[in-house]
């Protein structure tokens, strides 16, 4: 009897399938965001990338999720492996359940039926174990070896057909899993209904993972590389966020309503305040005064009743905490009861991706309505890949508009100026207002001055203003008339 002769004994008797063909949830994090949904079930998947890259997890935590949901699970090794160890690696992720092997996943070595009768006698064992233990996912690791067994390419060929043609059939989801990278004109990548690829990315001695969906057949995916981790719960995905904003295609409205950035008398000089759901940039010297202004506008939200929210990178909520008080601001019992949270986080290695999804899950959830970045530069520096800081930054400003939330940002300028600095010519895409924050002389002693570089929907004063900072917090006064220009050194 031939192979395909097996395959039409399988299928003989089953009903037709409806031409739309479900999706099956992966239950991983972010994952059926960027498969735009989730995997067309009954379908053929490879799943490649170097050693190391994460397959066997996520194809394992793929399959204990569907397991979990009482459908049956086999998965086939092709390598010399023990099932033991294997199961010893992903034992210590939470999505493992021993309760399970044996069960609803079993486990099965084709090893031994490759090497001994090629191609033919693998598709023999798992024709049998499909119709024997009926899986809604069946996973195969190791599938490098079949290459590496030494068919022909049409030998090759005739396998993937034969492989495609069973799968399909039996509704039974298949995954591949193979040690390479690229995507190739080779049988098993073009055979398969969908491509994915886990990769590294590489910036100094930091290491990034990246996924990459090739191809997936009858699903809307995301395109481009997305970075993911692997913690204790397994694989998480966290899909680029320009792509999903771009996707989500948010239209920002516009409100016309000003809110007080608390402190009267440089709302006097604003025009009663900023615009409701407008991005500002704080902008200037270390030390003059840029997050104790965040500060006030984040109190004046706390004491209308609004939900606020504060991120930083260099100051830990302690230390604003602290600062505040110094400046007549009392904020700890807003943090005690919730209406303001704060999101710490050193610049380090972490995942831009990640960060922004906290950050909107976070005003979400609240309803915040004002928002202070303390220090854009911090957040800049997460993100890994440079030609994605633009790109990401206006994904996630739009985002914020969108959602209708007020939001300042401190911008960091050097020490060391010899003239007025100049605004980026494309921060229209990011900031509604720009407030440049910065030392003079005046007479022998360094001032503060404050002045507005850009303000949209509003009238203002443009005088250059001294800002004074005293136990009450921050106060504008009279025009900064007689001093000698920007300090060269803010210290």
């Amino acid at each position: 009897m031939s192979d395909n002769q097996q395959i039409d004994n399988v299928t003989e008797g089953k009903p037709g399938r409806s031409n739309r063909i479900p999706l099956l949830r992966t239950g991983i994090a972010g994952f059926d965001d960027i498969l735009g949904g989730g995997l067309p079930a009954g379908s053929l998947y490879l799943i490649q990338g170097l050693a190391g890259s994460g397959k066997t997890t996520l194809a394992c935590q793929i399959g204990f999720t569907q397991a979990r949901q009482g459908k049956k699970v086999l998965l086939l090794t092709l390598i010399a492996e023990s099932h033991a160890k294997m199961l010893n690696h992903v034992s210590n992720f939470d999505f493992f359940d021993d309760s399970l092997i044996g069960s609803q996943m079993q486990m099965l070595s084709g090893y031994s039926s490759l090497a001994s009768e090629g191609l033919r006698g693998l598709l023999r064992l798992i024709t049998a174990e499909l119709n024997r233990f009926r899986p809604a996912m069946l996973v195969i690791d190791g599938f490098r070896s079949v290459r590496d067994s030494g068919p022909s390419d049409l030998n090759l060929s005739e396998f993937m057909h034969s492989l495609n043609s069973l799968v399909f059939t039996m509704n039974c989801t298949t995954i591949l899993l193979s040690p390479v990278e690229g995507n190739m004109p080779e049988s098993e990548n073009t055979l398969v209904d969908g491509v994915i690829e886990l990769s590294q990315y590489e910036q100094g001695m930091q290491l990034v993972r990246e996924i990459k969906v090739f191809k997936v057949r009858g699903a809307d995916h995301l395109l481009g590389k997305h970075v993911f981790e692997i913690n204790a719960s397994g694989v998480e995905i966290f899909p680029r966020f320009e792509a999903t904003a771009t996707r989500a295609g948010k239209v920002p409205g516009t409100s016309g309503r000003y809110v007080s950035v608390g402190i009267p008398s440089w709302d006097k000089c604003i025009g009663g305040g900023v615009v409701s759901g407008s991005i500002t940039c704080l902008l200037g010297s270390p030390g003059v005064g840029k997050t104790l202004m965040g500060l006030h506008f984040i109190e004046q939200g706390l004491k209308d009743g609004e939900q606020c929210l504060i991120v930083g990178f260099y100051e830990a909520p302690e230390r604003l905490l602290a600062k505040a008080r110094k400046a007549g601001m009392q904020m700890d019992a807003y943090m005690d009861s919730g209406q303001l949270e704060m999101i710490w986080q050193l610049p380090l290695e972490m995942l831009c991706d990640d960060l922004a999804k906290r950050m909107l899950d976070n005003i979400a959830r609240r309803g915040v309505t004002r928002l202070l970045i303390d220090g854009v530069d911090g957040l800049r520096s997460i993100v890994v890949q440079p030609q994605r800081i633009r790109p990401f930054l206006v994904a996630l400003t739009n985002e914020l508009r969108a959602l209708g939330v007020t939001s300042f940002v401190t911008e960091q300028l050097p020490y060391f100026r010899e003239s007025r600095p100049q605004a980026d010519p494309t921060s229209s895409q990011l900031y509604e207002n720009v407030m440049l924050l910065e030392y003079i002389l005046f007479g022998d002693i360094n001032r503060r001055q404050i002045s507005v570089m850009k303000l949209r929907e509003n009238g203002y004063d443009g005088a250059n203003r001294l800002m004074n900072i005293s136990d009450a917090g921050i106060e504008i006064d009279g025009p900064a008339a007689g001093a000698s220009g920007p300090a060269v050194n803010g210290s």
